[in-house]
Parts: C-alpha cells; structure tokens; sequence
C-alpha cells in the first residue's frame, strides 16, 4: 500500500506542467473551506483540514489548494470573483469532491500559486511513503 502511495505522489511530484489539464476561466465562486481526510486500518482516525477552493465558469471541478500550515490569506487576497484565471491541474471523475491536485494558477500572467510548491509537498511524501514502505518491507 505504500509503495502504490508512493507512487501515486512521485506522477505529481514530477509531472510536467505542459502534460496536465489546463483551463482558464472566471471564478464564480472562491473561500476556505472544511474537508475530511481518514487513515486506514485497524485503527481508522479521520482528520478535518482547510483547504482553498475555486469554481470556475465552464469548469465542472472544485478546484482546491492545500496547504500544510492552514494560510490561505495570499491566495485570497490575490483572487477575486470576476477575475478570469488560469489553472493547472489534473482532471478528477469525482466532481462532488475537491480537487487538490491543481498544480499552478495564473493571473495575468503572473503565477499566483508556484507549481513547485504543490510539487514539493508531493515529492516529500513520495520519499515518506517509499522510505516507510521499504522498511515494512524488511
């Protein structure tokens, strides 16, 4: 399991951005908002998380931005409903849920939100969950 996590975050965390979906759009909507996250096992714990969400006309996505240390204040100060935006990310089937794989936003041509921070969460955990499978493993 944590080798498939693992590999799960490693796409991410190296994925170029001319391979990813793209969209530009005008937000309709934009906030924080409250999410639920779960471990599985035996002893099954479900974590509440902030995230950044946008909705964008034309786009069937929630698109969301997490961030380890909850501060989302840029992100809101600098994105506005009726500003038209371009986003990174990867396409999800799961519409009635948040997408947290949006890799980068753009706002007149100018990066909001750095691929290279969202990429370099994913590459932490790729090493976290490689290392720990390893070690489950011997």
């Amino acid at each position: 399991m944590l080798f498939f996590g693992s590999y799960l975050t490693f796409q991410n965390g190296w994925t170029d951005l001319s391979k990813v979906d793209k969209f530009e759009g005008t937000i309709t909507e934009k906030g924080i908002t409250t999410y639920q996250t779960s471990t599985s096992g035996p002893y099954r714990t479900t974590f509440t998380k902030q995230a950044f969400y946008l909705k964008l006309n034309g786009l069937n996505q929630t698109l969301a931005v997490y961030n380890p240390q909850q501060t989302y204040g840029s992100l809101d100060n600098n994105l506005n409903v009726g500003d038209t935006i371009k986003v990174f990310y990867k396409h999800s089937n799961l519409v009635d849920k948040l997408n947290l794989e949006t890799f980068q936003i753009e706002k007149n041509n100018q990066e909001i939100l750095n691929s290279k921070d969202f990429q370099g969460r994913e590459r932490i955990g790729f090493y976290m969950a490689f290392i720990g499978g390893l070690y489950c493993f011997f």
